[in-house]
């Protein structure tokens, strides 16, 4: 049986990700899908990109808003998405469509 084995990057990219001084509640109201609602949980931005998903457990944070705020912080380690983007973005939560009975 063969193994897959990848070559680390180095430096590893983001590692220096450089936070902004925003308060919780805009980062948290900015990435949306309602994560806005945990935000009271962080005192500090960089509290939210420290924390492991057992901190975020015993901090009463569900599995959706934690698996969704670690894949948004995944992508701005990764450069796919960035401070400035979520800064000029408003965040506006599409409601889900009721499904009709035919």
């Amino acid at each position: 049986m063969r193994r897959r084995t990848v070559t680390p990057i180095f430096p590893p990219p983001g590692y220096n990700l450089a936070i902004p001084d925003w308060p919780v509640e805009q980062f948290m109201l900015r990435i949306g899908k309602g994560c806005s609602d945990y935000a009271d949980k962080f005192e500090k931005l960089t509290e939210v990109f420290d924390a492991d998903r057992i901190q975020m457990k015993e901090k009463g944070i569900p599995p959706k808003v934690r698996k969704y705020i670690f894949s948004i912080k995944e992508q701005l380690r990764r450069g796919v998405l960035t401070f400035e983007y979520l800064e000029r973005r408003t965040s506006v939560t599409i409601p889900k469509k009721k499904a009709t009975k035919k």
